[in-house]
């Protein structure tokens, strides 16, 4: 019984993370990569698994700095400066280690991939992360709920947007506005997932 609410209790922190507080269309963290992202769908899975580990890397290892450095040392002020420096930085080990193993992915995004360090999904999680009053297990769990349900949005949307570009939309809605709409719909239906968190 006690394996079961302990099971249960991280998936329901990873499903609230993904679905019901989704960074993008609930908290509004990382919006510009809703809709600037690109329009092909490999390349979009690619940066999602990219944003995927840097993500979840960045919140665990901002959240470690946070609680075992600059708590002791009173140093909370630096949090924001610290977390971007990190971010950066892991962003940029890591788009060196992917670089050979996607190098046309690389070069023809690098500069959006190199980007996702100050990427603002990426410190809002971890700042979220240095906020909470969970544990570290759960505070991991929900990095990995946020950095799922950011990777779900990028490559959903990207898929929406080719279906978008055939179907039959009035003038007036092409582009920017029925991305607008849908990202809004897709918002209101995600709060239904309320009651499973």
């Amino acid at each position: 019984m006690e394996k079961h609410r302990f099971v249960t209790n991280y998936l329901s922190i990873i499903v609230a993370a993904a679905l019901v507080n989704n960074l993008i269309l609930i908290q509004l963290f990382g919006v510009s990569s809703l809709f600037y992202s690109t329009r092909r769908l490999p390349q979009a899975i690619e940066f999602a698994l990219f944003n995927f580990v840097v993500l979840l890397l960045s919140s665990v290892v901002n959240l470690s700095i946070y609680r075992f450095l600059l708590l002791p040392l009173h140093l909370e002020f630096f949090r924001l400066v610290v977390f971007v420096a990190t971010s950066a930085l892991l962003t940029t080990l890591f788009l060196h280690v992917t670089a050979k193993r996607f190098p046309f992915s690389t070069r023809q995004q690098g500069l959006l991939l190199f980007l996702t360090g100050g990427n603002s999904a990426v410190l809002g999680a971890a700042l979220l992360s240095s906020t909470s009053v969970l544990a570290l297990s759960e505070n991991i769990a929900y990095s990995f709920g946020a950095a799922l349900g950011y990777s779900l949005m990028i490559v959903g949307f990207s898929a929406l947007r080719i279906r978008l570009q055939f179907a039959d939309i009035p003038a007036p809605f092409r582009g920017s506005a029925i991305q607008l709409i849908t990202a809004g719909l897709v918002a209101i239906s995600l709060l239904g997932f309320a009651g499973l968190a």
